[in-house]
């Protein structure tokens, strides 16, 4: 059997929409992929404006939601070590601060998260996001159902998880 042009492009589509439903990862319950490490690292969401960015909290390096910040949108067990797609490599990799200000820094610019958080804030509308004092999501927890200074995690914070 022979193809014309025509049948070979349209084969060639529907193949291609086969291919990208079945490698598709599903979605979790509040329609966000699975964490990999990747998105809250690299994603262009975390050093947007806390308002217009897609990624619903956020981490201030001072009180009252002041000076450098970092948005965060999937749960991370470790703000010393977010590790790309969860497997083992070479090094920590710390989440930081966002750099604000060439010529004058921010307070906080580049700096890592863990252990210097003092505010958050929360726009998520149905999770509340809470901030612990160890990695792995133990010890002490500061709930942030909006935004507040921190307290039992002031500037002792290791992660932080959604919980519904």
């Amino acid at each position: 059997m022979k193809l014309n042009m025509k049948s070979r492009f349209v084969m060639a589509a529907v193949a291609a929409a086969a291919t990208t439903l079945v490698m598709t990862p599903s979605a979790y319950a509040d329609g966000q992929l699975p964490n990999t490490g990747y998105e809250n690292q690299w994603s262009p969401e975390v050093c947007k404006d806390p308002g217009n960015s897609g990624f619903k909290f956020t981490l201030y390096f001072n009180s009252n939601f002041k000076n450098s910040y970092r948005n965060i949108g999937y749960s991370v067990w470790d703000f010393a070590d977010e590790r790309m797609g969860g497997a083992p490599q070479a090094g920590l990799q710390p989440l930081r601060y966002c750099v604000f200000g060439v010529s004058s820094p921010w307070p906080g610019s580049g700096q890592n998260i863990k252990n210097n958080a003092a505010s958050a804030t929360n726009r998520h509308s149905s999770y509340v996001a809470d901030v612990y004092f160890n990695r792995g999501y133990k010890g002490a927890v500061d709930d942030v159902a909006w935004g507040r200074n921190l307290n039992y995690t002031y500037n002792n914070n290791a992660s932080f998880a959604w919980r519904g």
